[in-house]
């Protein structure tokens, strides 16, 4: 249960020039599970124009107990902060703070165009707040922000102001501005306590109504409470494996499993408010990695996204390698193949009972789980990827190329089509669009139909659109000149010269499709089964079955 607070908080209300002050003497601090900043641009105008037009802003909610001499940042501010008995944390309410110190105490950038989201000027005619204006010096009449909540520094501004005695109505405006920014009362409570899992359940049942806050950043706020192990910068770390952005969502997912949870549902109503999940996210980090290095040297998986559903597919696999870290070579062999037996099956798309049903096999033994998961798929009753006139791509729907074809395309490794160098495929994976680009344009494969290819049943629409695509910097119209690359550098797109003879020439659109099935289809037959493997015997390690004899 959490603690009681022993005393009440105090109520009290903070003028802006007050606040601020308390900021610029190191006071005012960030607690470490607060969340990072989210606030854009308009966020930060709009709050500073309520305060203007005397709007209500919120309540802030501080945290008082001694703080460490530190270097402290509020946006563009840097503050070297003394220690202090008096510390103030910002336990609601960071962004609103940032907000007004990143704007109010910006330091002096004078008539030079702002650079960032706090950089904001006064329409001393309009009474307007506005942003810079591009790379232009702004209007004489524009007021900068940072002049306004020191008096002396604002009528040494107006002093200056070349308007001054034409436009006397600008001199109250700037003045009304002034005061209205620096005696606007902020209505704040102030807790006093040591338990620091109090302000945590403070703070997640604040930021909880309304779902102001992601499940994510309640997560790390309440069970993690560090910034340096969040899910955000875990992820971060993630990025250095050369798999993907990791998205928070899945790691949370992840996280669950590894603490043995039901990782198909939220974590509110799994979890106890004085839960700690510190330790579970750095072994989930850990599990994390070794799955997607498994998936990039074993299961030939170079990206996440060439990874079906990975909030199944990865999931589990973290489930796995965090109970066997160190899977022997024949294990790691088999797992291969269940991963993309699942791919050909159903693409890891699971309803939640199945999901845990997967989940369930995989327990403290390696052998049995292994042997359990492979037993989940079982071998289908025709392989329709070797039977002439059978569908070759499986459950695929829609308008994207399907994932066994892509990983095709870079199992390849595909070579730039005019210089002839191998390309980096994790590298174009990470660019917009992830590398496929169509070599027909969609209103022309959407031209072609099943019956204009008469005795070829495995081609259906979604073949020609899967067939269309080529892994590929963009090309670009100063390319189109170039002499037609080598037979190798074709072979490494499943290209032949015929198909792209066909595909230049007008008019021929339906042949190339029909040249580039001939030498894809083929190649993604063989890739099909070399990955599942279902004819070669799934027996585990031979070490597995000796028995020893002081077992008998």
């Amino acid at each position: 249960m959490p603690s009681l607070l022993t005393r009440r908080p105090e109520t009290k209300s903070f003028s802006i020039e007050d606040l601020l002050d308390r900021v610029r003497r190191g006071e005012v601090r960030i607690p470490d599970f607060q969340r990072p900043l989210r606030w854009t641009a308009a966020d930060v105008r709009d709050l500073l124009d309520s305060v203007y037009r005397g709007y209500p802003i919120g309540t802030l909610l501080f945290w008082r107990r001694e703080a460490p001499a530190a270097s402290v940042s509020f946006g563009p501010v840097r503050i070297d902060a003394p220690s202090t008995s008096q510390g103030l944390w910002a336990v609601d309410g960071q962004q609103r703070v940032t907000a007004l110190a990143g704007v109010l105490l910006h330091p002096a950038y004078g008539d030079e165009p702002g650079r960032d989201d706090f950089h904001l000027y006064f329409d001393l005619e309009t009474e307007e707040l506005q942003p810079p204006s591009g790379d232009d010096a702004p209007p004489p009449h524009w007021l900068p922000m940072n002049e306004v909540l020191d008096s002396e520094s604002l009528l040494n501004w107006l002093n200056r102001y070349p308007g001054r005695e034409a436009h006397p109505e600008h001199i109250r405006a700037a003045i009304r501005l002034g005061k209205a920014i620096r005696e606007y009362q902020v209505p704040a409570y102030v807790v006093d306590t040591t338990d620091e899992k109090v302000l945590r359940i403070i703070f997640k049942r604040l930021n909880t109504a309304g779902r102001p806050l992601t499940d994510e950043e309640v997560f790390n706020a309440l069970y993690v409470g560090s910034r340096s192990l969040s899910l955000e910068s875990v992820t971060q770390g993630l990025r250095e494996l050369g798999f993907g952005a990791v998205p928070e969502s899945l790691l949370l997912r992840a996280v669950l499993a590894v603490r043995g949870l039901d990782f198909t549902r939220g974590y509110q109503q799994q979890l106890r408010q004085d839960d700690d999940f510190t330790e579970t996210v750095q072994r989930t980090e850990r599990a994390l990695r070794d799955a997607i290095v498994f998936l990039k040297r074993d299961a030939f998986i170079p990206h996440l996204k060439l990874l079906p559903a990975p909030e199944n597919s990865l999931v589990l696999l973290t489930r796995f390698f965090q109970l066997h870290p160190e899977p022997s070579p024949r294990s790691r062999e088999l797992l291969a193949r269940w991963v993309w037996r699942h791919v050909v099956f159903g693409g890891w798309v699971l309803e939640p009972g199945e999901a845990l049903e997967v989940f369930a096999a995989i327990r403290s033994d390696e052998e049995r789980s292994i042997q359990a998961l492979l037993a989940q798929v079982p071998p289908p009753p025709i392989r329709w990827w070797l039977e002439p006139g059978m569908p070759v791509i499986p459950n695929t729907e829609g308008v994207v190329p399907p994932m066994v074809v892509r990983a095709v395309l870079l199992s390849l490794q595909p070579r730039n089509l005019f210089t002839g160098a191998v390309l980096d495929a994790g590298a174009l994976l990470e660019t917009e669009g992830d590398g496929f680009v169509p070599m027909l344009s969609m209103s022309e494969l959407f031209e072609l139909k099943p019956s204009v290819y008469p005795g070829v049943r495995s081609l259906q629409m979604v073949g020609d659109l899967a067939f269309n695509y080529l892994f590929h910097p963009p090309l670009q119209e100063s390319q189109e000149d170039r002499p037609l690359p080598g037979e190798e550098i074709l072979r490494s797109h499943a290209l032949s010269l015929a198909a792209l003879m066909a595909l230049v020439q007008p008019g021929r659109q339906r042949s190339f499709i029909l040249e580039r099935q001939k030498v894809l289809e083929p190649v993604l037959r063989q890739f099909i089964e070399a990955r599942t493997r279902w004819d070669d015997s799934d027996r585990p390690s031979l070490q597995s079955m000796i028995i020893d004899d002081g077992e008998d």
